[in-house]
């Protein structure tokens, strides 16, 4: 791994060199990062992170159908629309929940840590952590406003349209994320003063809106979108504040969800599947359902349990710890792109007849697909290696801070929570909207000054 050349440190701000963006990093390789580490430092917390955006993405490779049907006519969608199935197979890929724990865990330390400072205000955490975050999103918007831009040129705005929704599905995340993000100064210290009444007023809300769903009330049930995904990231909170169960007590806590998890599905009104796809009766997570709540409780207790010795392990895996941290560098990347990496693949496989053409789920197929899959893989590999150093940029950017009111910034965060989940739902004139409003606001409102280059 070849060091990159030092920047210099002026006024407490990191400012790059002049050379070329690449090249404008810390003189540190993923070894000296690696052996930096704190020797308490739960290392499970960036194994989990890292190994979620890879299963996330490989399954949504899996699942992704696409191909030619009897007729030599192309087909896209959700293998679980075809093979049921495969239902069960999203119990292993479905780590969302245990990524909201994880940020919960990494939110409640960076916000203790600064909150340190006798000057902090909620205000200046939000806005570092919504740049940074934000920032590799912004890449994806302006690529794909290029391609629509260049698809209404020669006249297949239908087709790019049609990627740049399925290239979006992602941003779910980053809708729900961004709110998580926003309300967390206010959230960490509630739960801090209740850490048992608010997790039970949290569920209690969670059910009667899940009620609301099945008495067909509308919009109510949206606000699960919600209440869902906080519950995780006040998860991670009790996580990181010790007031979990630990040892075997945990494990046997785990081992009780999972049964509870396996007989609401079972028995219940909620389907096996615990990711969503067109069609599905009950989605878990279009918004959170009860089951995808005991479904995410189950896979986070199993991995909290075992995250003291997987952070052992690590301790003594140097080799597989430097992956780790080299994987948490591009994890975003991988996230946000795997999409476009699979679309893109998938633009250049039929033109040259390369798609599957068996039957979904059967085993001819599967080994149709795995060419498709590789070449995914290798075009990801490409995007990551032109777009990685977009999340170095915003982590080494001034600290600049926020201008206005924590208040003003949770409007802005609801705003751009509504343009990233619009764009991935929304209608084609939507999508050009949403896109238009983030890049919008990112360069004229959110954005941090760029660092200043050293003559």
């Amino acid at each position: 791994m070849t060091p990159q050349p030092l920047l210099r440190r002026t006024s407490g701000m990191t400012h790059s060199t002049d050379l070329a963006p690449d090249k404008a990093f810390p003189n540190t390789s993923l070894t000296a990062l690696a052996s930096g580490a704190r020797s308490d430092r739960n290392r499970a917390i960036d194994f989990y992170r890292a190994i979620a955006m890879v299963l996330v993405a490989l399954g949504h490779w899996m699942a992704t159908a696409v191909g030619t049907d009897e007729n030599g006519d192309f087909f896209a969608g959700n293998a679980l629309e075809y093979a049921p199935d495969l239902a069960w197979l999203s119990w292993l890929f479905q780590v969302m929940p245990l990524f909201f724990v994880v940020g919960g865990f990494s939110t409640a330390m960076s916000l203790d840590s600064h909150n340190r400072n006798a000057n902090a205000r909620p205000q200046d955490w939000v806005i570092g952590r919504l740049r940074r975050m934000l920032a590799p999103a912004m890449t994806l918007a302006r690529a794909w406003l290029i391609l629509l831009v260049a698809g209404l040129a020669v006249g297949q705005t239908s087709l790019v349209v049609t990627g740049a929704l399925a290239a979006a599905i992602p941003l779910w995340f980053l809708a729900n994320y961004t709110i998580d993000t926003a309300i967390a100064p206010t959230v960490l210290p509630l739960y801090r003063r209740f850490p048992t009444g608010l997790p039970v007023v949290g569920v209690a809300a969670f059910l009667a809106v899940e009620a609301a769903r099945f008495a067909a009330v509308p919009l109510i049930p949206h606000i699960n979108w919600v209440i869902g995904w906080l519950l995780f990231q006040v998860a991670g909170f009790a996580w990181r504040d010790g007031r979990l169960p630990t040892g075997y007590k945990l494990g046997v806590v785990a081992s009780g969800l999972w049964v509870i998890a396996y007989s609401a599905v079972a028995f219940g009104p909620w389907p096996a599947a615990m990711v969503h796809f067109p069609g599905l009766a009950n989605s878990p997570t279009h918004p959170p359902t009860v089951a995808l709540l005991l479904f995410g409780s189950a896979y986070s207790a199993t991995a909290i349990a075992a995250a003291p010795a997987i952070s052992a392990w690590l301790a003594r895996s140097t080799r597989v710890w430097i992956a780790i941290v080299g994987a948490n560098s591009v994890a975003m990347s991988v996230y946000l792109w795997h999409f476009t990496a699979i679309i893109a693949a998938t633009a250049i496989f039929m033109p040259l007849g390369l798609l599957p053409n068996a039957a979904v789920n059967s085993t001819t197929w599967w080994i149709q697909k795995l060419p498709l899959m590789a070449f995914a893989a290798v075009i990801l590999a490409g995007i990551i290696a032109a777009v990685s150093n977009v999340g170095r940029r915003a982590l080494l950017a001034p600290k600049a801070p926020w201008k206005g009111s924590h208040r003003s910034l949770l409007g802005i965060s609801a705003v751009l929570s509504i343009a990233l989940k619009q764009w991935a739902h929304g209608t084609p004139e939507a999508l050009v909207g949403s896109v238009v409003v983030l890049l919008g606001l990112w360069h004229w409102v959110l954005r941090a000054p760029e660092p200043t280059p050293v003559r």
